[in-house]
């Protein structure tokens, strides 16, 4: 079975993390730095499951098992 793969394995780019949360309802940046910022993953009663900044060294390898398993898709569009 292979692993959902939306992040890098390291850092990510602003970029990389706002279209993860344009395809997940309950993913969203916080603390946002300017430069720097968290990709934070809650449950659906809001409570945060995981969250990592963008810099760091291995955060896209958490981040993308915690969306695998905890990821609430947002609806697609038909228009």
């Amino acid at each position: 079975m292979s692993e959902l793969q939306l992040l890098p394995t390291g850092p990510f780019t602003r970029q990389q993390a706002e279209a993860v949360t344009r395809r997940y309802h309950n993913i969203a940046i916080e603390d946002d730095q300017g430069s720097h910022f968290r990709l934070i993953v809650r449950d659906p009663e809001g409570r945060m499951v995981w969250r990592a900044w963008n810099f760091e060294p291995d955060a896209g390898t958490a981040l993308n098992r915690y969306i695998g398993q905890d990821g609430i898709c947002r609806a697609l569009s038909t228009d």
